[in-house]
């Protein structure tokens, strides 16, 4: 029974991943596909109102980047992720206010 929950735990924050194309990540909506993966899995801001979203590619990763604006609409807290092309996973996660 512990192996099974063990088993289940594990393989929760991968399903939504599971819901993404196979990499290698060829184009920005896979990235995007993938970083909202990864934003589901650790609660971060990555829809609704005044939060906006950039999306750019370097030799080896898609970045992409999320933002809010407050109330008074000056820029609030957002953070941003560097989605490995080749495999499809977050390699690094930077996060400002």
């Amino acid at each position: 029974m512990k192996t099974l929950l063990l088993a289940l735990l594990v393989a929760a924050p991968a399903a939504h991943a599971a819901d993404c194309p196979e990499p290698p990540v060829k184009n920005s909506q896979q990235a995007v596909c993938y970083a909202t993966a990864y934003a589901e899995k650790n609660k971060l801001p990555h829809k609704g109102a005044g939060v906006g979203r950039k999306v750019s590619k370097s030799a080896k990763a898609w970045t992409v980047a999320y933002t809010t604006k407050k109330e008074d609409g000056s820029r609030g807290p957002g953070w941003q992720v560097d989605i490995d092309i080749a495999s499809g996973t977050p390699t690094r996660f930077s996060s400002f206010r």
